[in-house]
């Protein structure tokens, strides 16, 4: 028969235990009742875009898979960091989410006060896709192909223009790098959107545009601009006849790799939620539809792969943010 020490221990222990045992009960009904309400989706760039066009099919893929609405809302503005700023002062419930851009990695070196950090104010969910980056002309350009254009910059220093975005994005800060490795020189004209710089190379404003080719597509496939190369690893799927710039001859390899994320501190059986449904949406027919228009590839990162990239890609932005002389 058990003495009355060993039944007492054992209600110490079972008192001992309870509020953990609470604990681990509260997780699981937080993790089984989530979500509850609609899940927003912040887009750092305006309606239309390419980024906007992947969202709106990824929340419609999302909202069978959680049994609720998800929200896209655009929050264009400050080169595509005004949305990570929103959701790093959001309420880490999971509810609000943000897509991460390459500015996410590079701006805060740029602007200590920006209001958010990468290495500490996120909680990564998951990898998604990649904008996959160009050099396209109007039909008629002299320009046949991307060599074409780097000889007129090593021949013609400063003469030749080409649109991007504002000077601390991705391809003006790149193109640093580029000029300096092969003897070129270009004049960089920033524009705010990519429907700003299909205008104005339409219009012959600028002689090439080097942008995510997604905005593009449509003036592609209508004859009206012409591309002088891929700049990923890989030709576009959609227009396989198109060398990359490295086949071409240049090690030119541009790419920005994006993802969800929400604010730091959000609870892991949340996360793991958010990241189990949103990598079955993305296994959704119509989101591989949606990467295929706009010739993007699928970059799947589970929440520790992504933010293994993160850090990676913070650290390299400052390097490169360096060697440009930006800081």
């Amino acid at each position: 028969m058990p003495s009355r020490f060993s039944a007492g221990r054992r209600r110490a222990l079972a008192a001992l235990g309870a509020p953990l045992a609470a604990s681990l009960l509260g997780r699981q009904a937080r993790a089984a009742d989530f979500p509850s309400r609609p899940i927003t989706l912040l887009c750092p760039f305006g309606a239309g875009g390419s980024v906007d066009q992947y969202m709106r099919a990824l929340s419609m893929a999302a909202m069978p898979v959680f049994g609720q609405n998800v929200l896209v809302e655009n929050k264009p503005g400050a080169g595509g960091t005004l949305s990570a700023a929103v959701v790093a002062r959001a309420r880490p419930d999971g509810y609000t989410l943000a897509m991460t851009t390459g500015s996410t990695f590079r701006a805060p070196w740029l602007e200590p006060q920006i209001g958010f950090s990468p290495l500490t104010d996120f909680s990564y969910v998951i990898g998604m896709t990649s904008l996959e980056f160009c050099a396209v002309v109007r039909a008629d350009s002299p320009f046949k192909t991307f060599a074409d254009f780097m000889r007129a910059g090593q021949q013609r220093p400063g003469q030749v223009q080409y649109a991007a975005g504002d000077p601390t994005t991705l391809v003006p800060v790149s193109m640093v790098d580029i000029e300096a490795r092969y003897g070129a020189k270009f004049q960089h004209i920033p524009f705010k959107s990519g429907s700003d710089m299909v205008t104005a190379v339409m219009g012959g404003h600028v002689a090439v545009v080097i942008d995510s080719v997604g905005t593009y597509v449509p003036q592609i496939k209508s004859g009206k601009l012409r591309l002088l190369a891929a700049l990923g690893e890989n030709r576009f799927a959609a227009w396989p006849q198109v060398p990359t710039a490295r086949e071409q001859g240049f090690e030119v390899v541009l790419s920005a790799p994006m993802g969800l994320v929400g604010p730091k501190g959000m609870a892991p059986d949340i996360v793991a939620s958010l990241h189990q449904g949103f990598r079955r949406a993305m296994q959704a027919p119509a989101v591989a539809e949606a990467l295929a228009v706009l010739n993007q590839p699928a970059w799947y990162r589970d929440p520790q792969g992504f933010a293994a990239y993160a850090r990676e890609a913070y650290e390299s932005s400052g390097e490169q943010l360096r060697r440009a002389k930006l800081i």
